[in-house]
Parts: C-alpha cells; sequence; structure tokens
C-alpha cells in the first residue's frame, strides 16, 4: 500500500510538473524570459531619518552616473542624501562577469519516490542559462554571455554594522552595458531594507 502511494505521489506530481513545463514552453509574448535577477538580504531594520551617503567603491566614469542614479532614487523613496560621515553609507561596486559565476539554483525540477525515502521534488524558480518557472525556457548558448553585476552594502557609519546588502545581475543582451547598468539601479534600490531570492527583472 505505501508502495502504491508514493507512486500515486509521483504521477501527481509529474503531472503537475508537466504543466509547469508547458507553463514556460509558452511562447515569448506570454512568457518572456528575464536577463536580469535580484537577490537582497536585510540583516536589520533600517533606521527612520538617518542621512544616506551614496559611495562607489571606483570611481569610473559609469560609478558615478550609477551614483546620481542612486541618490535620485533615494530621494524619491523620500530618503535623505547628502554626503556626510554619518548616518547610512551606501557602498556598491559593478564588474561585469560570466554569466557561469551567476549563482544558479538546480534544473527545471524532478520528482522521485521511493518506499523508504517518501516523495522528492525539486524545482527551478530562476535561472538565465537552465529552463525555470520565472526566468522561462533558455537559449543553450546561454553560458559565456556577459553580465554586469551590482553589489551593494548598506552600513551604519558610527557602529560598522551592515543592514543590508544586494546583488543585481544583468544579461549585456545588446551590449549597451551603460543602459542595462543605469536601468538596473531602480529595482535594486527599491529593495533597500527587504530580503528577496533571485527575483526576476527586465532593465528598461
Amino acid at each position: 500500500m505505501k508502495a502504491a502511494a508514493a507512486i500515486f505521489k509521483t504521477m501527481a506530481l509529474a503531472t503537475w510538473m508537466l504543466g509547469v513545463s508547458a507553463f514556460i514552453a509558452a511562447p515569448a509574448s506570454a512568457q518572456a524570459a528575464a536577463p536580469g535577477m535580484l537577490t537582497t538580504q536585510a540583516l536589520k531594520g533600517l533606521p527612520q531619518g538617518e542621512t544616506i551617503t551614496v559611495a562607489p567603491y571606483d570611481d569610473s566614469d559609469l560609478n558615478l552616473k550609477l551614483k546620481a542614479e542612486i541618490e535620485t532614487v533615494l530621494k524619491g523613496q523620500e530618503h535623505e542624501v547628502a554626503e556626510a560621515k554619518t548616518g547610512l553609507l551606501l557602498l556598491f561596486e559593478t564588474k561585469v562577469i560570466s554569466s557561469d559565476q551567476v549563482p544558479q539554483g538546480p534544473n527545471l525540477g524532478s520528482a522521485q519516490a521511493g518506499t523508504t525515502t517518501g516523495v522528492e521534488v525539486n524545482v527551478n524558480v530562476w535561472s538565465t542559462t537552465q529552463d525555470s518557472v520565472l526566468g522561462g525556457r533558455q537559449d543553450r548558448s546561454g553560458p559565456g554571455t556577459n553580465v554586469f553585476h551590482i553589489n551593494a552594502v548598506l552600513r551604519d557609519q558610527a557602529s560598522g554594522e551592515v543592514l543590508w546588502q544586494g546583488d543585481a545581475y544583468h544579461a549585456l543582451v545588446s551590449g549597451d552595458t551603460e543602459r542595462i547598468a543605469m536601468g538596473m539601479i531602480p529595482p535594486l534600490v527599491e529593495k533597500l531594507g527587504e530580503s528577496t531570492s533571485h527575483e526576476p527583472f527586465q532593465a528598461p
């Protein structure tokens, strides 16, 4: 009876996963693959009313433009932004990496059942290089594609504590690095103080 129940559960899960597979295999107009992904972590609550100073690790021309964009988005969220040695410090760095360096999950998924182990299910929620529920069906030429990466860390300047950190990744699908980098700022900064994992997005 236990073996039969396990087989029944496996069949039900397989049916569900076929439905998911059909969903991600839908035409691009119905389910477009997102070339960007956000992962953020709130380590401590953000203090209210604190001034935020934005600073890049490297003051390249692009990073200075991104700094100005970050400040604009913060001001739009009614944060006080200024160059100060007190309050909060939002440090960020940028680099172009290979898609192979982007954190990935497992493949779309699998279901297994055994008389002793029960039912095991693995589902890939998001990926730029593998088929996934949110990312859609990926082009197999994905590995090796360049990806723009922004890492940001929010610290309390008085205590040195890290309050929040975030990473944004976006495939350089068009080769227009500056446009893509600038378009990554709003979705990343809007997650300030929040936690999210492998959230897909697309730079405008």
